[in-house]
């Protein structure tokens, strides 16, 4: 079975991983060189609590193993900082705290607003909790993705190639071809992992692109002194963030900037300058300097906001794999394990 997989993002390049462990013959084409995707500017936090119920199953899954192993803590430069999620309490927060629990023992506890204002937060709505988890911390998406396509690279069954896919067609019979500028080459299977760049290569394809959307994220790293905030997310106020190795802190807001371009810079300065407001009035022993960079990129996001394989039309062995919302760094390993699974189950 040859199987081809479009994008060498972190999805992509895991994707392509699992199925080299799985003794296949894998293509994995990465894209032109110096374009800018997601797993560039993803801040890297790791968790294993999300509000989704499949997220949060996939997330608490990666943690898992991530925790587990030497290697994988090495290639991703796994910084153990704790996190905090916050938001408004409710009844399935006892249940949902177990879920992660079972997996990544001792790690997960559920603070009130008095604990996190004794511990630097300020300004909270009423009935706001934290769900903190001890083994969380952040990886660098990046370096992950290379020490993964640097492995592949090593393999007689793997090929990583450069260069972009510019159009596929299915046939009758399952096969997929694949169109470079410069080749026409068959697959059994292909799998689309392109990020941002996945609508407009199957449109480009004359196949259905319906439920996929693009759009930018965005946010700051800020030199920073007194207190600093570890891997977190604010429901209450949209602002997430996280230390540096450096001493520094990055802070965000979710833009509404849809349609955004792959590859497009397309960050605002107003939501900047609102997320370092927010981040004031949240963290009033937290002392921010001027911004040192400012980052952005673009990323697919999908109806349900899973890391999962999709059918693409009626073409049985075409599927896309993404996911978008933000989740996909956390949850990527335990869904490139499960997609390789369900690729070459007999």
């Amino acid at each position: 079975m040859r199987i081809c997989v479009i994008g060498g993002g972190l999805a992509g390049a895991l994707l392509a991983w699992r199925l080299a462990g799985r003794a296949r013959q894998v293509d994995i084409f990465t894209g032109d060189d110096g374009e800018r995707d997601a797993t560039d500017a993803s801040g890297g936090g790791v968790r294993g609590y999300e509000t989704h119920p499949v997220q949060r199953e996939l997330a608490v899954a990666s943690l898992a193993e991530l925790l587990s192993s030497r290697v994988l803590r090495e290639w991703a430069d796994f910084r153990r900082t704790g996190s905090a999620y916050l938001r408004e309490g409710s009844a399935e927060l006892s249940a949902e705290l177990a879920e992660v629990d079972r997996c990544v023992y001792g790690s997960v506890s559920l603070a009130a607003t008095d604990e996190l204002t004794r511990a630097g937060w300020a300004g909270l709505p009423a009935g706001t909790v934290a769900v903190t988890e001890r083994f969380a911390g952040y990886i660098s998406p990046h370096r992950l993705r290379s020490r993964v396509l640097a492995d592949l690279a090593g393999r007689q069954r793997t090929t990583v190639r450069t260069g972009a896919i510019t159009a596929l067609v299915p046939h009758t019979d399952g096969t997929v071809d694949c169109r470079t500028v410069e080749a026409v080459r068959r697959y059994d299977v292909v799998v689309i992992a392109a990020g941002a760049w996945t609508p407009a290569l199957l449109r480009a394809s004359g196949l259905p692109a319906d439920g996929y959307r693009t759009k930018a994220i965005q946010y700051t790293v800020y030199p920073a002194g007194g207190w600093r905030p570890p891997v977190f997310v604010d429901e209450t106020s949209g602002l997430f963030g996280r230390p540096t190795a450096d001493g520094a802190v990055l802070l965000g807001l979710p833009t509404q900037s849809w349609g955004a371009g792959p590859g497009e810079s397309s960050g605002t300065t107003a939501l900047h300058v609102e997320a370092s407001r927010v981040a004031r009035t949240r963290f009033p022993r937290l002392r921010l300097g001027p911004p040192r960079s400012r980052i952005s990129a673009t990323d697919c996001y999908a109806g349900q906001p899973v890391l999962r394989l999709r059918p693409v039309g009626a073409a049985p062995r075409l599927h896309t794999f993404t996911g978008g919302a933000g989740g996909s760094v956390k949850t990527a390993l335990a869904a490139s394990s499960i997609a390789a699974a369900q690729l070459t189950a007999d």
